[in-house]
């Protein structure tokens, strides 16, 4: 459900007579010293010592052409971002230490990137306005836009971070990089988002996500640095709060992402970045951390956490992140919202590999390195129900102390949602921190991915996410394939919805209602399903750990808790979800759950009429 809220428009704030030139410019303006921390600094001291005698890789033609040759993204992107990932940590190092020792380095990776033909990805080649069919990077003239994706965007900011921070270095070797620097800026990223709204824009219609806050968060940043022309920095900042005001627009009242909190850093977390920076450039006059749905966009990430490193991970979402706490931190304190914070600083204590991320965040990880460190995490005391009416999504919590007890989440919503998978109904079980029935996440991102065959990929089917199927027929892609009815009780910790028109009619489903409990130390999902024909049900059940039957309608799910139904006329399946269903590392079961593979438990029943409870204690 969209929100229809602009923040920016309802409040009638515009960029016209509220920016600071660049000359006032102060970049941080809310940190009183603009100095590296000795924690931050000592940590990028040492990647780029390393990085020192380091070849800078190499990206030739044919390795561009790879991806659409073959439509594997990895060879070309590893080498592409390592380039990004080494001009950041030696120019951090470098501003931190300023001894020099980083400088001829940092040259020639800067100029390496500056001599790329595009920024922008080859999987992303479709964000060209010439459309390149071959493989090949288009030529781009003065009177032509060239494509502007993330990456494009993110690079942008990169090098102009790198500008500012060193400009006395790089002017001593000579003049023209930092020239060259603010020209390529210009020309690949301020220019294009000044002029062009292109399709991630949400100018069109449709749904926006991160790719809007990431984009402009990025392109803000180099704006800031590099450009001098007033009506050009107006510009942009004007089109900047446009584009977050379709993104906003977008979005649930209730402050909940689509794209999951997998997502969050680069949605509402780089619509804090973008906030931020327009405070920035503005000297203070563009502020709008007060709106209630800038606080609630927050508070989501907290709201999602289950335990440790764990987070709901419906939709395109791992099910393990490492949020930045000290964005976290700031972004509690500007929005007034004393559990974010709290929430903020237990994710800093224990997340510290955040500082060396790269992906598209130049901005953030120069900032974090400006705070000092956290090391202490706080109590946090989560809700212990939360139900975003925006997306549909029930949370229940045994005990408000995260990892202790039994946790509950299930999701209604839609199968047209931002990166959505089919797996409208899905549910999800953790005790004591620990997965037990699982949303399966997601596979290697390749050129059909986001394509056509998409939703034939097995961890897209509503059949692994924990949802009945019907004669073999699953739930479809599209808006109107969404659950209805849906009814959340706090007071009793129960949730219930229909599921029946997210599928197919040739299914042949008057009525699949899900009921889904927490109570009394056991949660309880109950599905009736009601037919207009006899067929084939199966209840279907996505576990981490092999099950172990201990007797009829009774098996293991871990050594300490048990899965239980009534067995009478349901025939019990227990599958092995591996790799060797996939291409090779499509999905990494290591990384997302710690073991090998997945197991499926699935009841089947033959009839017209069906009711299913299973419960977990």
């Amino acid at each position: 459900m969209k929100s229809g809220i602009r923040v920016f428009k309802d409040r009638g704030i515009t960029a016209r007579g509220n920016l600071l030139s660049r000359g006032d410019f102060r970049l941080n303006r809310d940190i009183a010293e603009e100095k590296i921390r000795k924690e931050s600094g000592d940590f990028f001291v040492a990647q780029a010592e390393e990085m020192l005698e380091e070849e800078i890789p190499f990206l030739p033609l044919s390795l561009y052409r790879d991806f659409s040759l073959t439509a594997v993204r990895s060879r070309f992107e590893r080498k592409h971002h390592r380039r990004r990932a080494m001009l950041l940590s030696l120019t951090l190092a470098e501003a931190y230490e300023r001894k020099g020792r980083f400088v001829e380095k940092i040259a020639d990776v800067l100029w390496a990137i500056l001599e790329e033909t595009t920024w922008v990805l080859p999987a992303h080649c479709y964000h060209s306005t010439l459309m390149p069919g071959t493989g090949v990077p288009e030529i781009y003239d003065e009177t032509q836009m060239p494509g502007l994706d993330l990456y494009a965007a993110n690079c942008c900011a990169a090098v102009a971070l790198t500008k500012y921070l060193l400009k006395e270095e790089l002017d001593a070797i000579s003049p023209v990089i930092c020239k060259r620097v603010e020209h390529l800026v210009y020309l690949r990223g301020v220019r294009p988002f000044a002029s062009v709204p292109y399709g991630w824009s949400g100018e069109f219609g449709g749904n926006c996500n991160n790719w809007v806050t990431n984009i402009t968060s990025n392109i803000l940043l180099a704006c800031a640095l590099c450009t001098e022309d007033m009506e050009l920095r107006t510009r942009v900042a004007d089109r900047a709060m446009r584009y977050l005001d379709n993104f906003t627009a977008c979005y649930p009242e209730d402050g909940s992402c689509d794209e999951g909190p997998g997502y969050w850093s680069g949605a509402g977390g780089n619509y804090f970045d973008c906030l931020e920076l327009l405070d920035d450039m503005s000297g203070g006059k563009i502020q709008v951390y007060d709106h209630p749905l800038v606080r609630k966009m927050g508070e989501y990430i907290a709201d999602v956490h289950i335990a440790g490193k764990y987070f709901l991970n419906f939709s395109d979402a791992h099910p393990k992140i490492e949020p930045e706490g000290k964005l976290i931190v700031r972004y509690g304190e500007k929005c007034g919202s004393p559990e974010l914070y709290s929430f903020g600083r237990m994710a800093a204590a224990v997340n510290s590999r955040t500082r060396g991320r790269f992906f598209g965040m130049a901005y953030r990880v120069y900032k974090d390195a400006l705070i000092p460190e956290i090391t202490e995490a706080e109590e946090v005391k989560a809700k212990k129900q939360h139900w975003f009416d925006g997306n549909k999504i029930a949370v229940f919590r045994e005990n408000a102390r995260a990892g202790d007890g039994l946790f509950l989440a299930v999701k209604g919503g839609n199968n047209n949602e931002s990166h959505n998978h089919n797996d409208v109904g899905c549910f999800v079980v953790y005790a004591d921190g620990k997965p037990l029935i699982v949303d399966p996440s997601h596979g290697s991102y390749d050129n059909g991915f986001f394509g056509p065959t998409r939703y034939g990929r097995w961890y897209m089917k509503s059949s692994y996410h924990n949802i009945p199927t019907v004669d073999g027929i699953v739930q479809k892609n599209g808006g109107e394939f969404a659950s209805s009815e849906e009814i959340f009780d706090g007071v009793n910790n129960t949730v219930s919805l229909e599921l029946k028109n997210a599928f197919p009619k040739e299914a042949g489903i008057l009525s699949m209602r899900r009921s889904c409990t927490l109570d009394d130390g056991e949660i309880r999902v109950t599905d009736a399903v009601k037919l207009d024909h006899e067929g084939e049900i199966s209840f279907n059940y996505l576990c981490v750990d092999e099950p172990k039957q201990l007797s009829p309608g009774r098996l293991a799910l871990s050594a300490e808790r048990e899965f239980l139904y009534d067995p009478d006329g349901v025939e019990l399946v227990l599958e092995k979800v591996e790799n060797t269903w996939l291409p090779y590392e499509d999905l990494n079961f290591r990384s997302n759950w710690d073991r090998d593979c997945l197991w499926r438990i699935c009841l089947l029943a033959k009839s017209a009429e069906k009711t299913v409870t299973v419960t977990v204690r």
